[in-house]
């Protein structure tokens, strides 16, 4: 499945505000790092998770690193890859602020899925560290091919390969096949930075011709109808909300394949009750048209709303929740079109901290279930009795295994956590095809 992401901007700086409330500010040179303890010689134990080490994959192609309480001291950043560390770079940030490195590193088609740890010495001589898991997009969902649906007989056809995650350097194979005989493929070779190649071909026989792009043991798939009707464009299924979604949208385009096209679009740090999320939601339906929409949101959430009569809610209580549950039902008759769209929205896993945001991740799944009733076209899909049906676990048991599904920071689900969830909302989306 091709995924698109459109999401270009300011995610990381949004976690930054989610985590401590304040804006983030340009990395700066780090001094040299002193009175950090060696290294292991083998494995990626950096020290005890003590602090917060977010993992920020929304823009193709890049991850982004941020450590939170290092108080303003020097940090090391590395991947652990094949149980060694790999070294990413060593600075200081505000004190007072996240530490960031932008730009860490690059996807890989390879290593989908990603280990980082950090670690800082502060000023009071203590070794503070953190670990974050994140999986990117796999070799499967990174290109897009773009075809003319149909073509006069004679005429020339251009077949456009897009590197999604805008990094280049890469050598896919085109395949193309005439409705009849052999099929012709060629390398594409990507540079580094680019990420358009274009081929074209004279198609001199009628029928439905196959252009397939194969990138390692992926296939993208596409057909350019001959003189005959055009072939059905796969659905577009868009993947969305805040940073709960992060993961699950590449685990989605893989586990869907060719039967669609995923559209990534994560607001990290915005939410129903501090966003204008009517007016994100007209926007995507506009871009997108989307057969079916896929909404994970409500992380973020806690803040006082204002009703359409002007009174003024605090959370959480069952005036918040009933204009909660106003707010998502004029988002889901939005991702309708009119019925022409499904929508598929989870409810969230409850979080580690048994405080006020568990309190506001419960009244949200409240008001997330109670919108969906009745709803044509609307399926709530319900993350928080798979992986918290007795609470908070970082465990669970899952087709005969334990399998651990969170993250440090007792919010997120991790690469394993995200993969479940899609595999989840993959066979929702099967169901409503048929």
């Amino acid at each position: 499945m091709t995924r698109l992401s459109p999401w270009r901007s300011f995610a990381l700086a949004a976690l930054l505000l989610l985590v401590l409330g304040a804006p983030a500010r340009a990395q700066e040179p780090a001094p040299p790092p002193s009175a950090f303890p060696p290294l292991p010689a083998t494995g990626c134990d950096v020290g005890p998770v003590t602090n917060f080490l977010a993992a920020d994959a929304t823009q193709p192609g890049v991850i982004n690193l941020v450590f939170f309480g290092a108080q303003g001291t020097s940090v090391e950043f590395f991947e652990c890859a094949d149980d060694k560390l790999l070294p990413l770079g060593t600075l200081a940030g505000p004190a007072a602020e996240g530490t960031q490195l932008l730009e860490a590193t690059q996807w890989d088609c390879d290593r989908p899925s990603r280990s980082f740890v950090a670690r800082a010495v502060v000023p009071d001589g203590t070794l503070v560290a953190g670990a974050y898991s994140v999986r990117t997009g796999s070799c499967a969902s990174r290109f897009e091919v773009r075809v003319p649906r149909r073509v006069a007989p004679g005429k020339v056809a251009r077949v456009r390969v897009i590197d999604g995650w805008g990094i280049g350097d890469f050598k896919p194979r085109l395949c193309i096949a005439p409705p009849r005989g052999d099929k012709v493929c060629s390398v594409i070779g990507f540079k580094k930075a680019v990420t358009i190649r274009t081929r074209r071909f004279r198609a001199e026989m009628k029928g439905r011709w196959q252009v397939e792009l194969r990138v390692d043991k992926a296939r993208v798939r596409r057909t350019i109808a001959v003189g005959g009707e055009p072939a059905k464009a796969p659905p577009v299924v868009l993947a969305t909300g805040d940073s709960t979604m992060q993961g699950v949208d590449n685990f989605l385009a893989d586990e869907l394949g060719d039967a669609g096209t995923v559209r990534s679009d994560i607001r990290v740090g915005t939410g129903i009750g501090k966003s204008d999320w009517q007016a994100i939601a007209e926007g995507q339906v506009k871009r997108n048209k989307p057969r079916f929409s896929v909404i994970s949101l409500g992380v973020n959430e806690g803040f006082p709303m204002t009703t359409p009569d002007g009174a003024s809610v605090e959370c959480c209580g069952e005036p918040w929740i009933a204009e909660y549950v106003r707010r998502v039902r004029a988002m889901m008759a939005t991702y309708r079109r009119k019925g022409d769209g499904r929508v598929l929205w989870l409810t969230l896993p409850l979080p580690r901290d048994g405080g006020p945001r568990t309190e506001s991740i419960t009244a949200v799944n409240a008001a997330i279930v109670q919108a969906g009733e009745g709803m044509e076209g609307v399926s709530v899909l319900r993350m928080d009795s798979i992986f918290t049906p007795n609470g908070f676990a970082e465990v669970i048991r899952y087709r005969g295994r334990y399998i651990r599904v969170r993250t440090a920071d007792g919010i997120h689900l991790n690469v394993s956590g995200t993969a479940i969830a899609a595999k989840v909302i993959a066979e929702a989306i099967r169901k409503l095809q048929k």
